[in-house]
């Protein structure tokens, strides 16, 4: 498999996430606070759309031979210091990288509004950056 075919697939899983995420705008913050099946299941999917988009950007760096990242956020330094991305959308991906971490090591200290407001406000941004990626 091609690594672009590679790229297209792992973009496409990560929509898959994203739209998954949608599901749960109609469900209300309180909802989330009551039932742990909904609330695990929204912070399994947060964690697996951060992820997908962590390893597009590695994915991009390696197909593009840039130089390799200590961690993740330096993925995101180095392609905005190669111009794939700009410094809002890397500002972005800052938090991408940094919810990822959260939801992998600090999940007791998650803020079910916070999370929510990502899921209500925030997935059309990551999904933005995925075809961007994408096309990189």
């Amino acid at each position: 498999m091609s690594p672009s075919s590679r790229i297209d697939r792992k973009a496409e899983r990560a929509r898959y996430y994203l739209r998954e995420l949608a599901s749960f705008r109609s469900i209300a913050e309180a909802d989330f606070a009551q039932n742990v099946r909904h609330r695990a299941a929204m912070e399994r999917l947060l964690y697996l759309a951060c992820d997908t988009v962590i390893s597009l950007l590695e994915m991009v760096i390696a197909g593009k031979r840039y130089e390799r990242a200590e961690n993740y956020s330096q993925n995101v330094d180095i392609l905005l210091r190669h111009g794939e991305i700009n410094a809002a959308q890397a500002e972005i991906l800052y938090k991408v990288t940094g919810l990822r971490n959260a939801l992998s090591h600090d999940y007791e200290k998650l803020d079910l509004g916070r999370l929510k407001a990502i899921v209500d406000e925030k997935l059309e941004d990551i999904e933005d950056l995925v075809t961007i990626l994408e096309k990189a």
